[in-house]
């Protein structure tokens, strides 16, 4: 049996990095969704105005690492401290503990376990990759150690212990 091309093997490649690419925006977007969700809840039991809008809101903006979640919470605390200072208040408290909650534990578990890199790596990484880039570095973190861990699985092991072979 004839081994892939070069050109196969690259179209490949990069057909599973795109692949790598999409299952990121689509975790991503779970994320999105799991955190809007979970602040509908909180509003709701907490009896507070504009649930649904806020919600969309911090699930939209918890798209964007670091500053969406603050700019989310800064607008939704905006407009409840105009009907009620006190919900304002218990409002951006919640969305403190749930950022926290999701940059700890949601979001390196959901990335880590769907590209096979453990939730403690991925924290690693973003907190790595947003000192090192800022908030570039925490955006594409994990994508990029996605990436990575495949092309030294997939195409550098291969290539060196094909090497190895030949050497012996």
């Amino acid at each position: 049996m004839e081994s892939k091309s070069n050109k196969e093997k690259i179209i490949t490649h990069i057909k599973n990095i795109i692949g790598i690419i999409i299952k990121y925006l689509k975790y991503s977007i779970i994320d999105g969704i799991i955190i809007g969700a979970v602040n509908y809840l909180f509003m709701l039991y907490m009896e507070m105005p504009w649930k649904i809008g806020i919600s969309i809101l911090m699930g939209i903006t918890n798209l964007i690492p670091s500053v969406g979640p603050v700019a989310g919470a800064i607008v939704g605390g905006v407009v409840l401290a105009f009907y009620d200072i006190k919900q304002a208040l218990w409002f951006l408290a919640f969305t403190a503990i749930l950022q926290t909650i999701d940059g700890l534990i949601i979001k390196p578990k959901l990335f880590g376990d769907s590209f096979g890199i453990s939730g403690v790596w991925m924290l690693i990484a973003m907190i790595v990759g947003g000192g090192v880039f800022g908030v570039l570095g925490i955006i594409f973190v994990v994508p990029v150690v996605a990436i990575v861990k495949y092309l030294i699985k997939n195409v550098y092991l291969p290539y060196k212990h094909k090497d190895d072979f030949k050497k012996d």
